[in-house]
């Protein structure tokens, strides 16, 4: 019975060894290594580039925690979607960072992207861009706003040129010089009066509507 244990032993660990072993073996590592990658969604890779970034992981292992990990740290990717319809391929689908504001804080402007994140700006016209002002950073970070006024400019269907934000407040200048004013902590049920209001009135017709207060719209045409 003791002789059968050890015997027993012995095989799992020379199958452990060998597998451990075996993706450095030569034969095993041609089968289990990425043979073709495919890019989808930019153009700043190329197959040979993420060959040579993963060139010391296998297919088999591969996950998309570990390719986010890698190229994340490339300023200009988002997230990666991967897929791996073949042994030895991996398709990759990159969301790339897109040029969304110039960010003027502390005296300084900067290029970032919807989430805040600045960005190269080498090479990239600055003159669609939205232009965001931060005045007072006591009250909120700006990270923080930035989905805030994703939120604001999808739920209202309108362009904004310039939105300020200062102390607890965020002001939308709309691209035909309307004014708006949300409060940064109220702003879903405001982005609500929003909707009601401009359902029965075109913002065409007012230069000033504010909505921070609980009861009423403040407006000037």
């Amino acid at each position: 019975m003791i002789n059968k244990i050890i015997v027993i032993t012995l095989w799992i660990s020379i199958c452990a060894v060998v597998g451990y072993m075996s993706p450095t073996l030569p034969l095993v590592k041609d089968v289990i290594s990425i043979k073709t990658v495919n890019v989808k969604g930019t153009d700043k890779f190329k197959e040979e580039e993420i060959k040579q970034i993963f060139k010391s992981q296998n297919w088999f292992f591969l996950t998309e925690s570990d390719i986010n990990e890698k190229l994340k740290k490339y300023p200009f990717v988002k997230n990666v979607r991967l897929y791996k319809p073949h042994i030895g391929q991996i398709d990759l689908v990159i969301e790339e960072r897109k040029f969304f504001a110039i960010l003027s804080i502390n005296g300084k402007n900067y290029i970032v992207d919807d989430e805040g994140k600045v960005l190269d700006e080498k090479s990239f016209s600055k003159e669609n861009l939205l232009k965001i002002n931060v005045v007072d950073q006591k009250f909120v970070s700006y990270k923080d706003v930035f989905p805030k006024i994703e939120r604001l400019v999808s739920n209202l269907g309108i362009k904004p040129k310039e939105i300020t934000i200062s102390k607890a407040e965020i002001s939308v200048l709309t691209e035909k010089d309307s004014l708006l004013i949300f409060s940064i902590e109220n702003l879903e049920e405001e982005l609500k009066k929003a909707k009601i209001f401009f359902a029965k009135n075109s913002i065409a017709n007012y230069t000033y509507l504010n909505f921070s207060f609980d009861e009423m719209v403040i407006a000037k045409k």
